[in-house]
């Protein structure tokens, strides 16, 4: 028992030396505080440039043409928290919510009527996504306190709101051409196994910019990131619930995107603390 004692005495100490010993690191050569801390947390701001863009200019049976129809402004806010496992060598993860979209537009290749059958569509796209990055940061050594630094990972995305407004033309039972036109609103799926948006999105994320200290405890950063979607298909228009004035028409299985990722960039302005 008392070897015993001794040894957990002795491994107590060894552990409480090694915290004050890592209590005690430095970072940097700054005289701040904030740039010293191996674990940072910090909050931000961006507005971001969103589009969607598709894999292929048709979908995979050639019927219908794709194309991206235009980007939208949007923004995303979130937490982010840093360890530094080196000088200038970091692991960054955090929380985000993400609120972007895109246009896409659909027409089908044949001009020949066919019931039930979309002829052309464009969709205005509204998403938002609660995302979990997680990226290796590296930075240089204080320069006139500014410091410099460049991150790349990945980004995890759960889908939380979906909204669209569409216009469109089809063929009804008497193959007669119908123009539809609907304001923005929440855009349903046909059943829960056929989603008309995929539940998660997974980006690949780069990133650039500079921080500098402000006070003992608080630096300030901006930076412009890239997020590019490579998968799953962010859309699956074949699966969305489209309505005529209130009323559900019925569209061929055809009428595709053709892969359909999301991206967007980011001007991110924020806070160490």
């Amino acid at each position: 028992m008392r070897k015993i004692a001794l040894l957990l005495a002795g491994f107590g100490l060894f552990a409480a030396t090694a915290v004050a010993q890592e209590d005690n690191t430095t970072y940097s050569d700054s005289g701040f505080g904030i740039d010293t801390k191996k674990f940072r947390f910090g909050a931000y701001l961006a507005p971001t440039m969103s589009w969607m863009r598709s894999t292929s200019k048709t979908n995979d049976d050639k019927t219908y043409n794709i194309a991206n129809d235009g980007s939208k402004v949007g923004f995303t806010y979130g937490l982010m928290a840093e360890y530094y496992f080196q000088d200038n060598y970091a692991i960054v993860s955090g929380l985000q919510m993400n609120m972007g979209g895109g246009k896409m537009s659909m027409s089908r290749a044949s001009n020949v009527p066919a019931k039930n059958t979309i002829q052309t569509a464009s969709f205005d796209y509204n998403v938002s996504l609660l995302e979990i990055p997680v990226a290796i940061k590296l930075r240089t050594d204080p320069i006139s306190n500014f410091r410099f630094f460049g991150q790349a990972g990945v980004t995890l995305g759960f889908r939380v709101a979906r909204k669209a407004a569409y216009d469109l033309t089809y063929y009804n039972d008497n193959e007669q051409l119908i123009t539809v036109s609907q304001d923005k609103d929440k855009i349903g799926s046909r059943g829960a196994l056929n989603p008309g948006f995929a539940p998660v999105n997974f980006q690949m994320n780069l990133g650039a910019g500079v921080e500098y200290p402000l006070t003992d405890k608080l630096a300030a950063y901006a930076g412009i990131f890239f997020n590019n979607g490579f998968l799953p298909d962010m859309t699956n228009p074949q699966n969305f619930e489209l309505y005529d004035k209130g009323q559900a028409i019925s569209v061929n299985n055809d009428f595709r995107d053709g892969n359909t990722r999301f991206n967007n960039f980011a001007l991110r302005i924020g806070i160490f603390f």
